[in-house]
């Protein structure tokens, strides 16, 4: 049996810096998994600058929520570094890690919370 290590390679990504891995209000079919590297997750603003919500490294994800609501994506996402390497999770891909790993299911949920507290604190506070 391979190693878990070697069946995430099969759907590694390697992105350079500055590569957009996808675009603010693009269609999003994938979550991605960050395995090296860094991804900027941006915003721009309503004069068109660029607002950085957050900087990722290696074992976050991003991209879950268009992936699960089918919503078009609420940012742009980055790579930081040469190298950064993403595993690409589409639907299928994820439902099966629920299903066989439901603490997988746990571990998104819990970081949806807290992204979803951060932000309301940034309303109110």
């Amino acid at each position: 049996m391979e190693e878990a290590s070697t069946l995430f390679e099969k759907f590694l990504r390697t992105f350079q810096k500055g590569d957009i891995v996808f675009e603010d209000g693009a269609t999003g079919a994938e979550m991605f998994i960050l395995h090296s590297g860094k991804v900027r997750l941006l915003k721009k603003t309503t004069g068109g600058e660029e607002k950085t919500l957050a900087v990722l490294g290696p074992g976050e994800f991003f991209g879950e929520m268009s992936l699960i609501d089918g919503s078009p994506r609420s940012t742009s996402a980055v790579a930081e570094d040469a190298g950064t390497g993403l595993i690409a999770l589409d639907m299928t891909k994820f439902k099966y890690l629920i299903q066989q790993h439901p603490q997988f299911s746990f571990t998104i949920m819990g970081k949806l919370c807290q992204r979803l507290r951060e932000a309301n604190a940034g309303i109110i506070g």
